[in-house]
């Protein structure tokens, strides 16, 4: 991504993070602005070139920003709500990156995968007894889309950098997703909200380089077989 690019995403993230901090008795919608910023600079980067990943991914995005909006009303209603919402982000970036996995269901590799889920739920089921009722239930169905995608992305087969940027965006929302918990219902964390917001942020950019670098490759592989 181009340097001025980069520095309007950053821009966005920090008009969303000082809206969040300093108006937390209002509605400020600019929680979707540095999901929104990425849609813009996506479809200016693909320059009308879109092909089906893009628009899954572009769905994705919109998705998003449909749940950090809903999120600025900060009740727990909200939050389950926005969780509900980010299941079908989940399920538009497994849809960007199935044609990419590769899953050979080999005993080695499903000891690997039960390792790994056990990693990410444990945190969760460790404090379940803390999480009201509604919200559960709501965590349940968002950890089962998280994991499928963390499992995408664990067997996604791309070039290097982009299957790095893209599996650091899904640790980075596993991560969210332990602390919103914690921060929410079991411990006080200074600044908790802020931690979240640049984890948040983080993912999405991470997911968002990962993306546009497997196109790039994509787009050079072709050009190689071409010539």
């Amino acid at each position: 991504m181009p340097l001025k690019l980069k520095l309007v995403y950053i821009l966005c993230c920090l008009i969303d993070i000082v809206a969040f901090t300093f108006h937390q008795k209002w509605l400020v919608p600019f929680g979707a602005l540095p999901v929104l910023c990425l849609i813009v600079i996506y479809v200016l980067k693909r320059k009308g070139e879109y092909k089906l990943k893009d628009y899954t991914y572009t769905l994705a995005l919109l998705f998003s920003a449909i749940a950090d909006f809903v999120f600025e009303f900060r009740t727990l209603f909200a939050k389950v709500i926005a969780m509900i919402l980010y299941v079908f982000t989940f399920s538009f970036y497994i849809a960007t990156v199935r044609k990419e996995v590769v899953f050979t269901a080999s005993s080695k590799e499903l000891a690997k995968v039960a390792l790994h889920l056990l990693l990410i739920m444990s945190p969760f089921f460790l404090v379940f007894t803390k999480i009201p009722t509604d919200y559960f239930f709501s965590s349940i169905l968002y950890m089962v889309f998280l994991s499928l995608l963390y499992i995408n992305a664990l067997f996604r087969k791309t070039n290097q950098s982009s299957y790095r940027w893209f599996f650091a965006g899904i640790i980075a929302f596993i991560l969210l997703t332990i602390t919103d918990i914690y921060f929410g219902f079991v411990i006080t964390a200074p600044h908790g909200d802020l931690i979240n917001k640049l984890l948040y942020q983080f993912a999405q950019y991470a997911i968002f380089i990962g993306i546009i670098k497997a196109n790039n490759h994509y787009s050079t592989s072709f050009a190689k077989n071409v010539n």
